[in-house]
């Protein structure tokens, strides 16, 4: 098959993989291969060793975000304590992945969750009362009992982010390149939009093995790049789309949390 259909990559999600000893093997000891287009696309993904959930899981993620649905939510809000980090970025095939600096992270329901890693989906993989954005950003971040918290925050076209201006004007181009910015720094304090309402619900990966009980926080709010910022993400090689289809909710409560911090 052809390199522009077939990426070659570790078993474990974009989402997991920071905190994975080593990448899980096939039945042949050899590493999975999927994507985001035909024979390797998400309507495939729970062929994979492993990755049954992707096909067979009943609480997927991405879902359509609904306000006029979701319950208000009176639960604390989660407590963002994130620190400036180098900018160390990869291209791993599938998106590119900023890999955060140790010492951040976001407490939810008095537990510590670690800021590993953020990375970019084009389109956004949920939508919000039917609208899809060009851009939806994840950040990922686990406690020490492997619990995984993902912070979603959709990007519109707008004015140019100066957060990432450097960082996305040296973004690396082709699958397995790195990019590190001497004396770059980026605060992920400054991607959160300023009003920092949110929906809630319990999730999945959105990338093989597509595993559940993620808990999931979609800002309401998007946050703005400029037209170029986002384009230079969009013609990066096999990585337009790189987003999954949305799923079914299940009967699963979503919380629409209103009250700015």
């Amino acid at each position: 098959m052809a390199f522009s259909l077939l990426f070659t990559a570790p078993a474990f999600a974009d989402e997991a993989r920071p905190w994975s000893a080593s990448p899980a093997p096939t039945a042949e000891g050899e590493t999975q291969h999927w994507g985001y287009i035909e024979s390797i696309g998400p309507e495939h993904w729970g062929e994979l060793p492993g990755a049954s959930a992707c096909a067979q899981g009943h609480s997927e993620t991405p879902i359509a975000l609904e306000t006029r649905g979701a319950i208000p939510d009176t639960h604390l809000a989660p407590y963002f304590q994130y620190r400036p980090s180098h900018v160390h970025m990869v291209n791993n095939g599938h998106t590119v992945e900023f890999t955060y600096d140790a010492g951040s992270s976001v407490r939810v329901n008095g537990r510590e969750y670690t800021l590993a890693q953020f990375h970019f989906h084009t389109p956004s993989e949920h939508t919000e009362d039917g609208k899809r954005f060009p851009l939806e950003m994840h950040l990922v971040h686990k406690d020490s009992n492997g619990g995984v918290v993902v912070v979603g925050v959709f990007i519109k076209e707008g004015e140019p982010n100066r957060v990432l201006d450097a960082a996305f004007s040296h973004l690396p181009h082709d699958p397995g390149a790195h990019s590190d910015l001497e004396h770059g720094f980026i605060n992920a304090a400054a991607l959160l939009p300023r009003e920092q309402a949110y929906f809630q619900y319990q999730g999945s990966l959105t990338t093989p093995p597509c595993t559940e009980g993620v808990e999931w926080f979609v800002m309401t709010k998007p946050i703005e790049m400029s037209d170029a910022q986002i384009a230079a993400f969009q013609r990066l090689p096999y990585l337009n789309p790189n987003s999954r289809s949305l799923q079914p909710l299940n009967g699963r409560t979503v919380y629409l949390h209103t009250a700015s911090r």
